[in-house]
């Protein structure tokens, strides 16, 4: 009598079954697509604002900022704007990958990395379009770049487990979300500034730090509603394609 390796239906339909889907659904694939475009295109307008509230704040207390030192710290916020919401919303887009329990810890993981390379990179962007320029500007700050880092990694891993939980919750909406990014803004901001004017040989002005508080708040809080706005939007254009299908 031969014998077989196959194995028999009931029990292989047992294993199967079992098995973790591995892949994202097409339909989860084009909606996080989607997510990202409008993240990035929100993000750049996050730069945008914040630089624009920057450049109002310093003229009303009569500094004038010129067009070239202008440039330089727009190119600070935008790739600061771009950079932290998209790795943020793109471990979100992860998370459909892994169990409830750990969704909460991985997006606060991507918080984490993703914010001290963003510092990084905006940093070395904005002392790059400095040089190109052949300008010099006063940051209005001192403090270790490496604990300036440090802090804005603890700060959007935080905001990232926060905005992940509030996702979950019925009432997770986007004036939820706006107040998890406005309470870890105030919170966090204020250790920053702290840390910025501990090195200064002089007490910051009113006006550097009304500016300070301003990029260390309404980042958090736009890049809250990025995400939340963005998710929606890529929603409801996936769904609006199935219905059409």
């Amino acid at each position: 009598m031969r014998q077989t390796n196959a194995v028999p239906d009931p029990i292989y339909t047992a294993v199967t079954e079992k098995l973790p889907e591995t892949k994202l659904p097409k339909a989860d694939k084009a909606s996080l697509s989607r997510t990202l475009l409008h993240v990035a295109w929100m993000a750049i307008l996050l730069g945008l604002i914040v630089e624009t509230l920057i450049l109002i704040v310093a003229a009303s207390f009569g500094s004038v900022l010129a067009a070239k030192p202008f440039l330089a710290d727009l190119t600070q916020k935008v790739s600061w704007s771009v950079i932290v919401c998209m790795g943020l919303a793109l471990a979100r887009g992860a998370t459909r990958l892994f169990a409830a329990t750990a969704q909460t810890l991985l997006v606060g993981a991507a918080g984490l990395l993703t914010a001290p390379a963003a510092f990084a990179v905006a940093r070395s962007l904005h002392e790059g379009v400095q040089e190109a320029l052949f300008i010099k500007v006063f940051q209005g700050g001192a403090g270790s770049p490496v604990l300036l880092a440090l802090i804005k990694g603890v700060e959007y891993g935080c905001l990232g487990a926060l905005l992940m939980w509030i996702g979950k919750q019925v009432w997770g909406k986007a004036l939820a979300h706006a107040g998890a990014g406005l309470v870890i803004g105030i919170v966090f901001g204020a250790v920053l500034i702290g840390a910025m004017a501990w090195g200064m040989a002089s007490p910051m002005s009113v006006g550097t730090i009304i500016s300070r508080a301003l990029n260390e708040i309404i980042n958090p809080v736009g890049c809250s509603l990025t995400l939340y706005s963005a998710e929606i939007l890529g929603r409801a254009q996936t769904a609006k394609d199935d219905t059409e299908d």
